[in-house]
């Protein structure tokens, strides 16, 4: 039984791995490699340099939010671990999706004695919150850019008018008459479908959901967490910002363009596909384009913010690594 689940692992990250690779080829399948070092060159790497600054910080501030919720249920590990397990998790990440939010329990679980299922929660309720802040990011842009976003939805070149049009778009109406129905079913069938495997899974997801949301609210200082999340997406977005900053043709762009690059490729990002390879080029690329970007200049800045994030994360995360058993010798040789 062990064997097959590990054949299926393995095949489901094969198969993974395989789209990605996939649709990165199909993307850049028309781009000149001469054409595409000259792109390079273009670049003031300075701006690169900031961006990556930034994501350390960043990184730093997701292992404080994190810590603030393992203090919540009791524990209270080392920052300095807690920070190096977030860095150990993206590495891990890159290997097999969300198998970092496995391995980083496992790091706190090893050298400062957190129970690996309490931590579970706390990772569970932190990407609800990220969930959520992604969310009101991308409505945040839609209202605001509706007209050049639209195309998204509606396969057009140009969306209604005004900040509000979506309102009026049929995407939004056939959600909203969906949304509906969907309701009105739940409602009807609620008692059967409360019975179902699947009514009871996702009833034990709402379960660790509301415990979550209680973890929060025994937290010391909730406002902190907040700013926290703040920062941290304020970080994502000038870690974006900054490289289009130091990229001549997107140079001029408003950074309300730099909010859309970096929620529609958060989206590329969370797909079932190792670091986001080919997803992430795509949904960059295509806003890009929304917002008057060559396609061959969108397709350098996707690769260059995607491919410098992911040398970063995987140095820093290989360096993270090798430092924890070295900063815990005391409590290994116990």
């Amino acid at each position: 039984m062990k064997k097959r689940k590990l054949l299926l692992d393995v095949f489901k990250y094969l198969i993974f791995f395989g789209i990605g690779i996939g649709l990165f080829i199909w993307i850049y399948r028309n781009q000149n490699i001469d054409n595409l070092w000259h792109d390079l060159s273009k670049f003031h790497y300075g701006w690169i340099i900031a961006s990556l600054g930034v994501a350390v910080i960043s990184h730093f501030l997701r292992a404080v939010r994190w810590r603030m919720l393992i203090e919540s249920i009791g524990y209270k590990p080392k920052l300095t671990n807690t920070f190096l397990s977030i860095l150990v998790m993206y590495l891990a990440n890159y290997g097999f999706p969300r198998l970092g939010e496995v391995t980083r329990c496992g790091i706190l679980k090893k050298y400062d004695g957190v129970p690996f299922t309490s931590q579970l929660g706390t990772v569970f309720i932190e990407r609800v919150v990220d969930f959520i802040f992604l969310l009101l990011i991308l409505i945040a842009v839609l209202f605001v850019d509706w007209n050049v976003l639209a195309s998204y939805f509606s396969g057009s070149d140009s969306g209604g008018s005004g900040k509000y049009a979506f309102l009026q778009s049929g995407i939004f109406r056939a959600l909203f008459l969906a949304a509906v129905l969907v309701l009105v079913t739940l409602l009807i069938f609620r008692k059967r479908l409360l019975k179902t495997k699947l009514a009871q899974k996702i009833m034990g997801y709402a379960h660790k959901f509301l415990h979550g949301l209680k973890s929060v609210m025994h937290l010391k200082n909730p406002l902190l967490f907040a700013l926290l999340t703040f920062g941290i997406y304020g970080c994502y977005f000038l870690m974006t910002w900054f490289v289009m900053i130091g990229f001549a043709p997107t140079h001029d762009l408003s950074p309300m363009a730099g909010l859309a690059v970096l929620a529609l490729g958060s989206v590329g990002m969370v797909m079932p596909v190792q670091g986001g390879i080919g997803t992430y080029h795509g949904f960059v690329t295509y806003t890009l384009t929304l917002y008057g970007i060559a396609e061959s200049d969108a397709l350098v800045l996707a690769l260059v913010l995607h491919g410098s994030t992911t040398i970063f994360l995987i140095l820093i995360g290989a360096t993270a690594l090798g430092l924890l058993p070295i900063l815990n010798r005391k409590r290994a040789s116990v």
